[in-house]
Parts: C-alpha cells; sequence; structure tokens
C-alpha cells in the first residue's frame, strides 16, 4: 500500500503519522503502526550487510511482503545513506552510490512503496565559490539518471545542509516531477543555521514529507519529540502558516519513544486545534 488510508490526525501541520520499522525492533514497530492505524517507513535497508547479503535480504523483503498489507496508511522506504556520495568527483565513487542507491530502488519497488527518502550529501566545510554550483549540477546528472524509468517519488533529506538554500538549489536542478523535500526538523535544528520554522517557510511548497525526532543540538539523538530543545510549537506553527499538511514520520528509538512523540505533539497541538475549528473556552 503506498497511498495513505489511516485516521486523520488532528494536529496543524500533519496529515499523518508514520512509524519509522527497522532493526531488532520491526515487528513490535509494526505492531504499533498497524493497532493506530498509522502509515509505516521501511529503513532496514540502510544496512549496508544487509544490501550485500542475497539470503538475509531476500527474507526480510519477503517478511514485508507479508506484513505490509496490514498496513492502512502511507508506505514509504529509507534508502541507504552509509558514506555514499552521489555528487562525487571521482566516478567510482559515484558509482559506489549508483550500486546501493539502485538496490534501495528495485526493493522500494517490490515491496510498493510510494516514496524513497536518500540524504544530501551536501558538505559545508567546503567554501570555494564553485562548489555549491557543481554540487547542484552532479547531484541533478546522477539523480536524472538514477530516477529514468523510475515511477517512485524521490525525496531529498537535509542532513548537514547550513540553510535551506542548498535544498532549495537541488530542487530547482533536479528537473523531476516525482521529487520533493523530505524535512528533517531535528537535522535543521543540528546543523543548520536558523530554526526548523524558517526552514519551512523557505522550502513551503518542495516539502512532501516530514521526520520527527529531537535532539539537544549536541548530536543526532534520535529523542522522543519534547526531550530535547527544538521548539515543536514554531515548527507546526509554521507549517500551518504555509497551509501545509504533511505524512509525518516518527523516527526515534523503540515503540515507547513513537507513542511519546505522537502524545506529546498531540498535547502541545491542542490549544492550536481548538482555536483553529472555533473551540476553547
Amino acid at each position: 500500500m503506498s497511498e495513505g488510508t489511516g485516521p486523520a490526525i488532528k494536529i496543524p501541520g500533519i496529515s499523518e503519522f508514520l512509524v519509522q520499522v527497522y532493526g531488532e525492533q520491526r515487528e513490535a514497530l509494526l505492531d504499533y503502526a498497524v493497532a493506530r492505524g498509522h502509515g509505516v517507513e521501511v529503513a532496514d535497508f540502510i544496512s549496508p550487510e544487509l544490501l550485500d547479503e542475497a539470503d538475509g535480504r531476500a527474507k526480510l523483503v519477503a517478511w514485508y511482503r507479508a506484513r505490509l498489507p496490514e498496513v492502512r496508511g502511507t508506505l514509504g522506504f529509507h534508502g541507504a545513506l552509509h558514506d555514499l556520495l552521489p555528487s562525487a568527483f571521482d566516478p567510482k565513487v559515484r558509482a559506489v552510490a549508483r550500486d546501493r542507491i539502485a538496490r534501495c530502488l528495485d526493493i522500494a519497488a517490490e515491496l510498493s512503496a510510494g516514496s524513497i527518502v536518500f540524504h544530501s550529501d551536501f558538505n559545508p566545510v567546503k567554501r570555494s565559490p564553485e562548489y555549491h554550483e557543481n554540487w547542484a549540477a552532479r547531484q541533478r546528472d546522477f539523480w536524472q539518471e538514477m530516477m529514468r524509468g523510475r515511477r517512485i517519488a524521490l525525496l531529498i533529506e537535509n542532513v548537514w545542509d547550513p540553510t535551506p538554500e542548498t535544498i532549495a538549489r537541488w530542487m530547482a536542478e533536479i528537473g523531476l516531477e516525482s521529487a520533493g523535500v523530505c524535512f528533517d526538523a531535528a537535522h535543521a535544528h543540528l546543523w543548520g543555521s536558523t530554526p526548523p520554522a524558517e526552514w519551512v517557510k523557505a522550502l513551503a511548497q518542495s516539502i512532501r514529507y516530514l521526520h520527527i525526532s529531537d535532539n539537544d543540538r549536541t548530536w543526532d539523538q534520535h529523542l522522543t519529540a519534547g526531550q530535547g530543545t527544538v521548539d515543536w510549537a514554531a515548527f507546526l506553527g509554521a507549517l500551518e502558516a504555509e497551509g501545509l499538511t504533511l505524512p509525518a514520520v516518527i523516527e526515534v528509538d523503540g515503540v515507547e519513544g513513537a507513542e511519546g512523540t505522537e502524545q506529546y505533539l498531540r498535547r502541545i497541538s491542542e490549544p492550536r486545534a481548538k482555536t483553529t475549528s472555533g473551540g476553547g473556552e
């Protein structure tokens, strides 16, 4: 299933929740998603070992094929991310990225995922005037080749990008109707130079999908929302102000973290939801 049919989420800016499913907790996380009527983002295949181990990979694909029909919400897929440089100058380095990414695209198609997320490889340490232009051009050439003949939506996720301008440049260059942005608020909070709410304003209609976790700006902790220092009220307010209502992937550790994130976002949204609907006292 690729189109969400789960329950309505009464949180301004969020249309539905997806639960990221992976690792030893995959069964419990998928059970939680099914019980709550949420979607799922399959994240197991970020593992290089799993991508290389044909028998294990086939068994896990079979497990997902058996279980995913239970999911009532949107089905997404997180692609490989470790050490991949689609914009590398060295063609042999780009070839490694092509191999990993092609395998993920094939698996995502086999599971009938509606979208696939890959990380931005923008390097903010490189400050030469031509770097940004060359990066965007190589991204364009790489992804146009990779997505030729593919029907899945391609979503680029901000990682080390210091400002929304890098992702906006990617969108302007990529030339693919199926392309969009997976906005990770925690990454913008950790590595960005402006708050997540400002990124929402800057990227606006390019954002198709959200990743939700928290941190205290020391490292990418993937904390339950509310346990770090992301200003979630401002973030949700920015989504609402831009007229965005988007699928949001809960990208935290375990069922307890997923449930805590959902409860926290619902709790801080209650006053705004009542005001928007004309309720309240």
